[in-house]
């Protein structure tokens, strides 16, 4: 199963996004939805590069797969992170659509930080 957890500070802005884990619905290749958070992730991630104009923090398992961490800097322009918040908010609205119809592969949760 994929686990998504993104953490949203006190000012209601997402700060970072960990998702982990195999969702495992179908042979190695042929996972769809495998290949659908792999796509909302990559998007997500090209999307800040090519629009935002930086390139957030990663940590991610390259070998064996099933593990991302994507950071946004604390100390970003305004224009940055106004930019950065909207493509956080859809990928966060994509892999909750996804947990909704695909909840026996996918879960995905928000931490508040305190």
């Amino acid at each position: 199963m994929i686990q998504a957890v993104f953490e949203r500070a006190e000012d209601g802005e997402l700060r970072s996004a960990e998702i982990i884990g195999h969702a495992e619905s179908g042979e190695y290749g042929l996972d769809v939805v495998c290949a659908s958070v792999s796509t909302l992730a990559i998007n997500f991630i090209n999307s800040i590069e090519k629009f935002a104009g930086y390139e957030p923090i990663l940590e991610l398992n390259e070998d064996e797969g099933g593990y991302l961490k994507v950071e946004i800097p604390a100390d970003l322009p305004s224009h940055q992170r106004e930019m950065t918040q909207l493509f956080f908010e859809s990928f966060f609205l994509g892999m909750a659509n996804l947990s909704e119809n695909s909840s026996e592969f996918v879960q995905t949760r928000v931490i508040t930080e305190n």
